[in-house]
């Protein structure tokens, strides 16, 4: 007897949602999907593994008529859309259903919309997603909240999206969106003092005459570990191991400090990074026993 092909409903197909419909389409899904937006269905029209539905109604027929419990993952802006299409389609949906938030809602609404479907027997999981489009073709990191027993249910659908990433469940309603909003504080921090400091490496390049190869110092620079994973890495690992008692003293190296003053030598203005710096002291006693810890096991001391 041949086995049921796996099904599932994705609503949304921006940039991220048109690359997770491609990923469970090439590993065997059978998709429905819905935008407001028909002319995003172009890419789909002669393919006989999605359907196109052409509205809310449509969407949530189509889909009933797979086996099993109906599965929809939304990826749709966070807040205001999403919550209204959760009531949109709440009423459609069965007991059993699992309907999985993927949007960047915050996670006090995620804890709303779980409750006004549980109330259905329907499961509501919010899932952060570390990742943008372009890393869906590689591997994401997918942080899920909600009941156990619906991410079990749902779990070949998030190893499926996660790829070569990975996936985990990380508590109750609204866990994974709140692990999603601190991934985008710590992102948006970063980001700007990594800008600033490709600033510093260019303007130092630009002082040495062309005598740096700069493509190739961009390159390993992306490439080193503390500036892509070991830092996270370490926290994590510091955290398991137990975080030590007391809350060192916490200094800037003296290469950095010797950098940033090269760096005002030559007029370069590397504002956002010497505020960071300045605020070392200023450190909460548990940020400081994160960081010596983390620090250790980085580099030993």
């Amino acid at each position: 007897m041949a086995t049921a092909r796996k099904s599932i409903g994705v609503v949304g197909i921006g940039s991220m949602g048109h690359n997770i419909v491609k990923l469970l389409r090439d590993k065997g899904y059978s998709l429905v999907i819905y935008d407001r937006t028909s002319e995003k269905y172009s890419d789909y029209a002669a393919d006989n593994g999605v359907y196109c539905a052409k509205d809310a109604d449509d969407f949530v027929e189509k889909l009933r008529q797979q086996e099993g419990n109906a599965k929809v993952w939304m990826m749709l802006p966070g807040g205001a859309a999403t919550n209204e299409f959760v009531s949109d389609i709440s009423a459609s949906l069965r007991r059993g259903d699992i309907v999985i938030d993927a949007s960047n809602s915050m996670y006090e609404d995620s804890i709303a919309n779980s409750r006004k479907l549980s109330d259905k027997g329907i499961y509501y999981l919010d899932v952060g997603c570390g990742g943008g489009p372009k890393d869906l073709l590689n591997g994401v990191s997918l942080m899920v909240g909600g009941e156990r027993e619906a991410f079990e249910k749902a779990e070949d659908v998030f190893k499926t999206i996660a790829g070569n990433g990975t996936y985990g469940y990380v508590g109750g309603s609204g866990a994974g969106h709140m692990v999603k909003l601190v991934h985008n504080i710590i992102f948006y921090s970063i980001f700007p003092v990594v800008v600033e400091g490709t600033e510093m490496l260019l303007r130092m390049g630009e002082d040495r005459k062309g005598e740096i190869d700069m493509n190739e110092a961009l390159r390993l620079l992306a490439a080193s570990p503390p500036i892509t994973t070991s830092i996270t890495s370490a926290i994590a690992e510091a955290y398991t191991e137990g975080l030590p008692d007391g809350a060192p003293e916490i200094t800037v190296s003296g290469m950095v400090s010797e950098g940033v003053k090269k760096a005002h030598a030559l007029r370069i203005n590397p504002g956002i990074i010497e505020t960071v710096l300045s605020r070392y002291p200023y450190m909460s006693k548990k940020s400081r026993e994160i960081y010596a810890a983390a620090k250790k096991i980085i580099t030993s001391h």
